[in-house]
């Protein structure tokens, strides 16, 4: 089985603005999360993805769709508090995609363009919410 260092189609990115999102990947506390539905529109058609984790400044999407890193489109989701929808642009930073079966998910990096603060914030403290509720249970 190959690792998933040797099947990422994008492992480390080669110009400035990739290794600068490839930094800023890990800055921002970054939760797991498997049932966030995101809406997306490509080509005046729209698309449904499931993202495997979120942080304020991006999410990693499930899905086979072919998108190239530097691809912008509009991106929509709820956060699963039900009150706060997500509208923004979305960048696709890096991309993966596995050659084995079973080695993970496929899928892109995406980063939020235009997130105004007040959206950035919920979802910050959404994500602070989460990571207190872990940490009482444990």
């Amino acid at each position: 089985m190959k690792t998933k260092s040797q099947t990422e189609s994008k492992s480390f990115p080669s110009n400035e603005d990739g290794l600068q999102a490839f930094i800023e990947k890990r800055r921002s506390l970054r939760l797991p999360l498997f049932v966030l539905e995101i809406r997306w529109r490509k080509y005046n058609k729209v698309f449904i993805g499931h993202t495997q984790n979120i942080s304020i400044g991006g999410l990693f999407m499930s899905t086979e769709r072919s998108l190239h890193a530097g691809e912008r489109f509009p991106i929509e989701f709820v956060l699963p508090d039900k009150k706060t929808k997500i509208n923004c642009t979305g960048e696709v930073t890096w991309t993966r995609s596995y050659a084995a079966e079973g080695a993970g998910s496929e899928g892109i990096g995406v980063r939020f363009v235009d997130l105004n603060d007040q959206k950035m914030k919920a979802i910050g403290q959404w994500i602070r919410k989460q990571e207190t509720s872990k940490k009482k249970q444990a």
